[in-house]
């Protein structure tokens, strides 16, 4: 500039080395760029590792009982991962758990007592996803017992774990599939002589623990 303020018309040599100093900074700006989509790449394939596979999640010792539960049960072809029952439906939340999974890598590795950060306590909206529960039963599986899913969820609030904690981790703590009769009595206390309000037909058998 100050050349051509003076007249002084740039040389070849000196548009020469400004066109190698612009390629120059080129390269580099290419070649950070791609070290940054390889890191970004590299950061988020280990998390996703470790929680697109249930296996993945077992590797944890302290998750192999929920996972040999989860096995047995129908869920293992209902819910095909952790994360489809476990996070909040959305891309963006099943991005950010992955993320946040760094956490989870960290306590394992370091030992200490960690909660998992981003998960949930399958909620209502889990269970009513497509394909999955409605809300239109009025009876047990069996037949054998009248409960209106709608009433308990709408009307009374409860979430679907609260009456069936084991439906995908049965035996693990204290989790039981059919609702106990302690449980039902929180509400229909004034209900617990009467056979005929909650079953269809005489009780013959039960199974271990419901009464």
């Amino acid at each position: 500039m100050c050349s051509r303020r003076m007249g002084v018309e740039p040389t070849p040599h000196d548009a020469g080395a400004t066109d190698e100093a612009g390629a120059s900074g080129g390269r580099n700006y290419r070649r950070i760029a791609l070290i940054a989509i390889v890191a970004a790449v590299v950061v988020y394939a280990i998390p996703y590792y470790y929680t697109s596979s249930p296996q993945a999640c077992a590797s944890c010792h302290t998750m192999k009982p929920y996972y040999d539960s989860w096995k047995a049960s129908s869920h293992a072809t209902a819910a095909s991962n952790c994360t489809s029952c476990h996070v909040r439906q959305g891309v963006f939340n099943l991005f950010a758990y992955r993320i946040l999974f760094y956490w989870e890598i960290f306590a394992q590795v370091t030992g200490i007592d960690g909660k998992p950060i981003g998960v949930m306590v399958p909620g209502v909206e889990s269970c009513r996803r497509s394909g999955c529960h409605s809300l239109n039963r009025v009876v047990s599986t069996s037949a054998e017992l009248r409960i209106s899913h709608r009433e308990h969820v709408i009307r009374a609030r409860l979430s679907c774990v609260k009456c069936h904690p084991g439906a995908a981790h049965k035996g693990v703590g204290k989790r039981f599939l059919i609702p106990p009769r302690e449980l039902c009595s929180e509400c229909h206390k004034d209900k617990m002589d009467d056979c005929d309000y909650c079953h269809t037909k005489p009780v013959t058998k039960l199974p271990p623990g419901v009464h």
